[in-house]
């Protein structure tokens, strides 16, 4: 089995993008960034419940299948998904997150 590299993040938004929830969907895996990017356009679509989405593909290079991440998120000031993902540690959600940097 190839490593993971790549996961995407991908979040429902009110219209002013001041509030954001990850997906109900479980994070997606790629074996590459390319990968992920290309199927993008296509998750978002597929979310419900919300007027906006957005997505981010976050490398982690080397995780295993079965390995657990954190993933840390914000929006920045014009409606950006900033995402880092950690390996190896308990899951954090970030259930809002509105920076003016």
């Amino acid at each position: 089995m190839e490593p993971i590299v790549a996961v995407m993040l991908i979040l429902g938004c009110d219209h002013s993008m001041m509030v954001c929830r990850q997906s109900a969907e479980p994070v997606r895996q790629y074996v590459s960034v390319e990968a992920c990017e290309a199927d993008k356009t296509l998750r978002i679509r597929e979310v419900d419940g919300y007027p906006m989405a957005i997505a981010d593909c976050v490398e982690v290079a080397g995780l295993a299948p079965d390995q657990e991440i954190a993933i840390d998120w914000r929006i920045d000031a014009v409606g950006g998904l900033i995402a880092e993902a950690r390996a190896g540690e308990e899951p954090s959600v970030v259930m809002a997150a509105v920076s003016g940097s």
